[in-house]
């Protein structure tokens, strides 16, 4: 018995040690295999994308609630590139502007940006927005001012297909995004989801409206 008791606590904080480490590990699930899961979530977007592709001859034309694929800005479009080179986008409500902002200008977005979908955030943890609601709703949330040029890869590219009133839901490889290092609460090699809103266009030389 002697022997016995002295097995006891051992046992115990064996025990107490595996629960912590499960709960450890659970904490870093969200994150495990985490290049791997992204480069898939948007192969998988790219797939959805190319069976459209072949019905639409232009952005304008492509009806609301359809994915479809716009090629970086950067990059020449008579050849071929991976699913890295693209940002996949679905028009949610189409606005009734009729211009697209240029690379030199500035723009006022709604904007909500989301990590794909997880364990723990099953739409996708927050990672940076304007809004103020759950949805958008241009009475209460105020759009954000931004320079094209310096918004990442594939909001740019994105944006300059869009006009004033647009919302759109963008997924963005990391080679469109902030691509292999950290930034702040975003890992390295994470897909982007964004949600966009196109409120106001200010060309060069011009000012946006003050608020």
């Amino acid at each position: 018995m002697k022997r016995l008791s002295g097995i006891i606590p051992v046992l115990t904080a064996v025990v107490l040690l595996a629960f912590s480490s499960c709960k450890e590990t659970k904490e870093f699930d969200d994150h495990a295999n985490w290049q791997q899961r992204n480069s898939d979530f948007i192969e998988a977007k790219s797939i959805q994308c190319d069976l459209n592709s072949q019905a639409y001859t232009d952005v304008e034309s492509i009806p609301v609630g359809t994915m479809f694929k716009l090629l970086s800005f950067k990059l020449d479009s008579e050849k071929n590139f991976g699913s890295g080179s693209y940002v996949y986008c679905e028009k949610i409500i189409k606005g009734n502007g009729t211009e697209s902002p240029q690379y030199t200008d500035s723009v006022r977005i709604n904007y909500r940006a989301r990590l794909i979908p997880t364990d723990n955030y099953p739409e996708g943890q927050v990672v940076d927005q304007s809004f103020k609601t759950s949805s958008l709703d241009p009475s209460v949330n105020i759009p954000a001012s931004f320079a094209v040029s310096g918004l990442i890869d594939g909001v740019t590219t994105a944006l300059m297909h869009m006009c004033c009133g647009d919302y759109w839901k963008l997924y963005i490889p990391y080679d469109m995004g902030y691509g292999t290092k950290d930034q702040g609460i975003i890992p390295a090699y994470s897909a982007l989801i964004f949600e966009v809103n196109l409120t106001e266009i200010a060309h060069t030389g011009e000012d946006l409206s003050p608020r």
